[in-house]
């Protein structure tokens, strides 16, 4: 069976989402250290509103990976093939960043250089996406790999687990949610899967069904009808205002003092961020249109490409930057001190990724970004696009 043609808006999905784990990595410091400032509201809705990204990258796996292969039956070959991919262009990259930044944190800590402490330590933090504070999500990617062939059988087999997909995720991700708080208390829980079965089992929804469901999708003139209309006006509604009261929970907590529960933060991060990606798709459909035709369009399309490869390395971009802050003088060079580290991690790390792919060893770092950005840039381009993690995951 032929392979379903290549959805070319998905590369600014990616761009707006790596833009969104920037802005959290680089806001970071800010909402530790600009509690009194009058500005703090400001970094507060920058940091927490984009939590959007990782679980859209989440949602954009399931989405990619069902897309490509419901339609497919899983043969041996293509089973052998999925897993080399990953193995090639993820595992691979993933062990060599993992290696780099332990190897930095201990050093940056004066730990002795003794391999019978070293190599335990690296090994377990390879396995559980510690070595440094972004690579959980590889981490997590990795989880959804090892489910995925089995998910997918199971959805092939069973038309009615596929048709409820979305209900299954998120009753499995709540399940997780109310046993870890009273049973198993997992340290880290964002670190595992099961946080982020409701957001792949909607990707993985939308992917099976994507022909039925795009024309209540995808805003154009063709597609509007009243009904349309009023679904689009809900569902902005309620995700804007799920995420604007998501931040203020935090604003108010840090600011006030005012506590929360558990089920508060989790339902509303839930509904804000299951509902984010459709609004990034209508947006990402909307501007795919002017990628041959506005440069900055195209700047973006060309950062999704690359993302995986972004993704991995600014934190090192940042952690450079970080070691010239700025002391004293007016609010405002503070203001363009954190604004700074946003644009340095960005177009540093784009700039390191883009003339590096063009090396023959590059997909040893970043996976088959080369090959993406030699490939076509047209609507009827079909073959399989980069495995799924910020950026050029799916």
């Amino acid at each position: 069976m032929e392979r379903r043609a290549k959805l070319l808006e998905l590369d600014l999905f990616r761009a707006i989402c790596i833009l969104s784990v920037i802005l959290i990595h680089a806001t970071s410091f800010a909402t530790v250290k600009m509690t009194e400032n009058n500005l703090y509201g400001v970094y507060n809705f920058l940091n927490i509103f984009s939590k959007f990204g990782v679980t859209s990258f989440i949602f954009l796996s399931g989405f990619v990976f069902f897309y490509n292969y419901y339609p497919q039956p899983l043969t041996a070959a293509k089973f052998k093939t999925f897993y080399r991919n990953r193995l090639l262009y993820i595992l691979v990259p993933y062990f060599l960043f993992s290696a780099f930044y332990f190897l930095l944190r201990w050093y940056q800590n004066k730990k002795p250089w003794d391999l019978s402490d070293l190599l335990p330590s690296f090994g377990g933090d390879l396995l559980t996406g510690q070595a440094y504070t972004h690579l959980y999500f590889i981490f997590i990617t990795i989880q959804f790999y090892l489910l995925f062939p089995i998910v997918l059988l199971l959805f092939q087999r069973f038309k009615w687990l596929a048709a409820s997909a979305v209900i299954l995720g998120i009753v499995v991700q709540w399940a997780f949610f109310l046993l870890n708080r009273e049973y198993w208390q997992v340290p880290i829980r964002g670190s595992w899967s099961l946080t982020y079965f409701g957001h792949y089992f909607l990707g993985a929804w939308l992917g099976i069904h994507y022909d039925r469901i795009k024309s209540w999708l995808i805003i154009a003139k063709e597609n509007i009808t009243r009904s349309k209309i009023i679904l689009w006006i809900i569902m902005w509604g309620l995700c804007l205002s799920s995420g604007f009261i998501y931040v203020s929970m935090f604003y108010r907590a840090k600011i006030y003092g005012t506590r929360f529960t558990n089920l508060q933060y989790d339902g509303l991060w839930d509904i804000f961020t299951l509902l984010f990606p459709f609004l990034l798709l209508q947006v990402c459909f909307l501007l795919g249109k002017r990628i041959q035709t506005t440069w900055w369009v195209g700047r973006l399309n060309h950062l999704g490409v690359v993302s995986f490869g972004v993704f991995l390395i600014h934190p090192l971009v940042l952690l450079v930057y970080r070691k010239f802050p700025v002391n004293g003088g007016s609010p405002w060079i503070h203001h363009l001190w954190y604004a700074g580290g946003f644009f340095c991690a960005l177009f540093i790390s784009w700039i390191i990724v883009t003339v590096m792919s063009r090396m023959s060893w590059s997909w040893l770092l970043f996976g088959n970004v080369s090959s993406q950005l030699k490939g076509p840039t047209q609507p009827q381009r079909t073959v399989e696009a980069p495995p799924s993690t910020p950026s050029s995951s799916a």
